[in-house]
C-alpha cells in the first residue's frame, strides 16, 4: 500500500539522520536563546510552512514561567512585505531585504529547503554571512548551494520532498520539546 511505502521511506530516512547533527542544531538554537540573539527561519513552499510552524512551537511552546524567551521570526509570515519585495526588487531579495532591517551579527539564520539552491535562500545566506550572522540549513541530499554557505548544514538523506519536509517538522517538535523540558528543570 502507498502509505506503508511512504512511512517505510520516512522511517528509513529518520534512521539515517545523524544524531550528532540534531544535537548541533539544538546547541545552536540554545546558544542563540541564551545570548538573547534572534533566530530567523526561512523556507519556500512547504518549508515556509515549517518555518511558520517553528515560530509557533518555539515562540510559545518552549516557554515556562520565568524561562528565557527565544526571539524567533519567520521571514515568510508578512505576506505584504514579502510580495512587495518580490514585486519591486525580484523574488531573489524577499529574505535578504527583510534581513537588512532586522538581522544583526551573531543572530542565527536557519533555512529549511529541499533543493538547497533557491535564489532567495542563497541570497539570504550571502547577506547573513556578510554581516557576521550565523547560518545553518536543513536540506535534502541534493548538494544544494546553501550547504557550502552555511556554518552548519544538516543533510537529510533523502531527495523526496515530502519526507524532507516531514523531518523539518519532526526536528522542530523534538527540539522545542527538549528546550521546554530544560526550561521546566531550570
Amino acid at each position: 500500500m502507498f502509505f506503508d511505502n511512504y512511512t517505510d521511506m520516512l522511517k528509513t530516512t529518520l534512521d539515517g539522520v545523524k544524531r550528532d547533527d540534531i544535537q548541533k542544531l539544538f546547541d545552536l538554537i540554545e546558544e542563540t536563546r541564551e545570548k538573547g540573539k534572534r533566530l530567523f527561519v526561512l523556507g519556500n513552499g512547504g518549508s515556509a510552512a515549517a518555518a511558520s510552524h517553528w515560530v509557533c512551537d518555539f515562540g510559545k511552546g518552549i516557554n515556562t514561567e520565568g524561562s528565557k524567551r527565544l526571539k524567533i521570526v519567520s521571514l515568510v509570515d508578512n505576506t505584504a512585505v514579502f510580495s512587495a519585495l518580490g514585486n519591486d526588487f525580484g523574488y531573489d531579495t524577499t529574505f535578504s531585504e527583510q534581513m537588512k532591517n532586522l538581522l544583526e551579527p551573531d543572530d542565527l539564520v536557519l533555512t529549511f529547503s529541499v533543493s538547497g539552491s533557491s535564489p532567495n535562500l542563497v541570497e539570504a545566506h550571502r547577506y547573513a554571512n556578510s554581516i557576521g550572522a550565523k547560518t545553518a540549513c536543513v536540506v535534502a541530499d541534493k548538494g544544494g548551494r546553501i550547504i557550502g554557505m552555511s556554518d552548519f548544514a544538516m543533510i537529510i538523506p533523502s531527495e523526496n520532498y515530502g519526507v524532507v519536509e516531514d523531518i523539518h517538522m519532526i526536528l522542530g517538535h523534538a527540539i522545542s520539546q527538549k528546550i521546554r523540558a530544560v526550561n521546566e528543570v531550570a
